[in-house]
């Protein structure tokens, strides 16, 4: 497979501001489309009816469109063309002779910049929508709708971050469903997929969004979160190993989860695989002793102390 043409630097910069648009919430976006918008006005007003803006009202359009989809999109567009209209003369052309132009034209020139700026901001909508979409696929497990694990692991440190801006403590889970290949040999992989995807959906709905949760493979899964000061970690671990033992069960099958668990001080978060290979490695004391239980490790300077 040939590798892809190297990029210019122009590219480059482009790719790292959709990638920095794409990451705003939606107040984030709001904000930006607003103050660009008040950038545009300024410079309409001060430059006057002879010099055209109409670049940087189009500029704002496409960051709504990009940022907010194609309703913001079109009612930035219709906000934008409104006041650049009032502005500078409805249906004018820069240097052109406004007293000759008739009503007709100038509604006709109104009426072709709203629909040329609505096309662009349909076109930057879809393109926006299709990009999204590939994305999701390309990060989602599609039978459980979780994570997969190569967006698991691109994501850890950013709820890394997110846990030493807080001050809190991070807690990685690995899992393992015990008995899960008997089901599907005695029952098929219909009745397989239908645990799995009920274990997964019982651990999103107690995941919050900054949370991770991923299905890495087969019946194997992990989860990466930041807990509150104040809030034992061990005490969320258990709490969540239960309530998925719990959904499992209402599965009628006899298939249950061994959960490994660290405790990892957000200050101190590393090395990512290390972490995943702790968890794991806890996870492995569970099946080699017993099955359906949880260990729990904490991860400290020097050393891994290990608890029941």
């Amino acid at each position: 497979m040939k590798a892809p043409p190297p990029q210019s630097a122009l590219i480059r910069a482009m790719m790292r501001s959709f990638r920095w648009t794409m990451r705003l919430s939606r107040l984030q976006a709001w904000i930006v489309v607003c103050t660009a918008m008040v950038v545009t006005i300024f410079a309409d007003w001060a430059t006057g009816p002879m010099v055209s803006m109409t670049i940087g009202y189009l500029f704002v359009d496409i960051l709504a469109a990009w940022a907010l989809r194609e309703r913001a999109g079109i009612i930035v567009v219709l906000f934008s063309i409104g006041l650049g209209s009032t502005l500078n003369g409805f249906g004018a052309i820069p240097a052109a002779d406004l007293h000759a132009l008739s009503a007709s034209v100038v509604i006709w020139n109104t009426v072709t910049r709203v629909a040329g700026a609505v096309m662009i901001v349909l076109m930057v909508a879809t393109l926006r929508h299709t990009i999204d979409g590939e994305l999701w696929r390309a990060s989602t497990d599609y039978l459980t709708r979780s994570l997969n694990g190569g967006a698991f692991r691109s994501q850890l440190e950013r709820v890394a971050q997110i846990g030493r801006r807080r001050g809190s403590t991070l807690l990685l889970l690995y899992m393992d469903l015990d008995g899960f290949k008997a089901v599907n040999d005695r029952h098929g992989h219909a009745a397989g997929d239908l645990v799995l995807r009920r274990f997964a959906d019982e651990a999103r709905a107690r995941m919050r969004p900054d949370d991770l949760f991923a299905r890495l493979g087969g019946d194997e899964f992990c989860a990466f979160l930041a807990i509150e000061r104040g809030v034992p970690p061990e005490q969320v671990a258990e709490s969540l190993h239960a309530r998925l033992s719990e959904a499992l069960r209402s599965t009628g099958h006899a298939v249950t989860c061994s959960m490994g668990a660290v405790v990892i001080d957000a200050g101190a978060a590393g090395d990512t695989e290390r972490m995943i290979g702790l968890a794991d490695e806890a996870m492995l004391e569970v099946k080699r002793n017993g099955k359906n239980a949880i260990r729990i490790a904490f991860d400290e300077p020097g050393t891994v102390r290990r608890a029941a």
